[in-house]
């Protein structure tokens, strides 16, 4: 096969999709949180935001590619941005019940959250009028401890099974 072929076919394939992706250093994170990331391969100009919360034993893969799929597939249909935290305790279960937690900046998992948060909106131009979260069973906790936190952040909040 002519050489000029080969590099035709090779440039021929596609970019690689968007992946979750996971991302260090994004702030203050008093509980050692990890954050991932999804940016679809076509983000909208002012993208909205959702931070996916997944449930206890779970993890940020588990969600993305289970209960919170269709959200990907939203995602990159519209161009939403999409954080997904995973709590890295015994369990995976987010703390959504102590003092620290229940404390706008408390310094708990929340705290961390919200570094992911301001982390994505530094980075990308996105809406501060459309920045939301979701989550199941613990994250459903999450969720409402989230919206209850930080109104002036979340304009939306969905809380999915567990204790929501």
């Amino acid at each position: 096969m002519p050489l000029v072929l080969v590099g035709m076919l090779l440039a021929a394939h596609p970019a690689a999709a968007a992946t979750l992706t996971r991302i260090t250093g994004f702030g203050t994170n008093p509980t050692n949180l990890n954050m991932y990331l999804y940016v679809p391969d076509r983000v909208a100009a002012r993208p909205a935001l959702l931070v996916l919360v997944h449930y206890c034993s779970g993890s940020a893969s588990g969600i993305f590619n289970g209960n919170g799929h269709d959200y990907v597939t939203a995602a990159d249909r519209y161009g939403y941005i999409i954080v997904v935290p995973e709590a890295t305790r015994s369990g995976s279960c987010f703390d959504v019940s102590t003092p620290a937690a229940l404390r706008r900046d408390g310094g708990s998992d929340s705290t961390g959250i919200m570094a992911m948060v301001n982390y994505t909106r530094q980075r990308y131009n996105v809406d501060p009028g459309r920045i939301v979260v979701s989550g199941f069973s613990s994250g459903a906790m999450m969720t409402n401890v989230l919206a209850a936190e930080y109104p002036d952040v979340f304009s939306a909040a969905s809380a999915f099974s567990g204790v929501p």
